[in-house]
């Protein structure tokens, strides 16, 4: 995992649920690729908190790119949310200006169909709860082959972050996650295998700090946030999740991955949300083995570190 590969900068559309690490993965795709919209769903915190988050952060980065807003709730399950984490309108106690934009529609689930059919080279990074991309399924059925990729930051192999087996998006909407993994396939999953490597503290948030720029104190206040709550869990830095996704993407050279069966349990009194990777040897696969999906397990840590701080600062 060489840091001096080349980057492509990939079409993004970026779902998300800003969220502290949402709102630093917008400026990262924003920086790295191009971002050709945002939408937003249903989970850190509401919806109306969501949009409202991925509006106000496209508006302090001057970034001209569309947001749609999407799901209000999951499929079926009760509707949760990540306040303990994020703060109670998501974004922490960072100091926000007049939100002076609107959405662009309504309907998210209708601009991912119809972005990924007239756009291309397209890459679909999801970064909440799989509602909105469950419904495009259900909606269009072949959007899967109208895309260059789909990444979510979500799941883990090994261990959850809301219960001892869930990660959080899974958990948050473990039936549109079913969907997703079953229908989608191959996908890249991005989970807390990884994120837990990608750890941002003091010294990246006073790097953002000093670079001076609306996008870059923004960011830092966020940052800060999260690292104080995360010290209070027992944590000695925070995990940036979903920008690492995007790096992910945008220097997919950094990660290391291979490709495993995932199922998305939705029964089981102990394990539900959890996302079932199948570690086995190839040979142990047959035709009842869930779709094969792309886990990325490890990074160069300190390099997509480094690119998250310099797509703050410079975006």
């Amino acid at each position: 995992m060489t840091a001096d590969a080349t980057a492509s900068r990939p079409r993004i559309v970026l779902d998300c649920d800003p969220g502290l690490d949402d709102a630093i993965a917008i400026l990262t795709a924003a920086h790295f690729g191009e971002l050709v919209g945002i939408t937003s769903v249903n989970g850190n915190v509401g919806i109306e908190h969501t949009t409202h988050n991925a509006l106000v952060t496209a508006q302090i980065a001057g970034l001209d790119v569309p947001v749609h807003r999407g799901a209000a709730r999951p499929l079926i399950a009760p509707t949760m949310d990540a306040a303990r984490i994020h703060g109670a309108t998501g974004l922490g106690d960072v100091a926000l200006p007049e939100l002076r934009r609107s959405v662009a529609s309504e309907d998210a689930v209708a601009f991912l169909c119809d972005t990924a059919r007239s756009v291309d080279d397209l890459h679909l990074v999801a970064v909440g709860p799989l509602t909105n991309v469950a419904l495009a399924l259900r909606h269009d059925p072949d959007l899967p082959r109208h895309l260059a990729g789909l990444t979510i930051m979500g799941g883990g192999a090994h261990a959850g972050n809301v219960t001892p087996v869930a990660e959080f998006n899974v958990w948050a909407d473990p039936e549109a996650a079913a969907i997703v993994f079953s229908e989608a396939a191959p996908l890249t999953m991005v989970g807390l295998d990884v994120t837990h490597k990608v750890l941002l503290g003091g010294d990246e948030a006073a790097r953002m700090r000093a670079a001076g720029t609306p996008a870059a104190v923004f960011a830092a206040g966020l940052l800060e946030f999260a690292y104080a709550r995360c010290r209070e869990f027992g944590l000695e830095a925070a995990p940036v999740h979903d920008a690492t996704a995007i790096i992910a993407v945008t220097h997919p050279h950094l990660f290391r991955r291979s490709r495993h069966p995932v199922a998305v349990e939705l029964h089981g009194e102990h394990t539900r949300g959890m996302t079932v990777t199948d570690v086995r040897p190839p040979a142990a696969f047959d035709d009842s083995s869930p779709p094969a999906h792309d886990v990325v397990w490890d990074a160069d840590a300190a390099t997509v570190i480094d690119l998250i701080v310099e797509a703050v600062v410079n975006c």
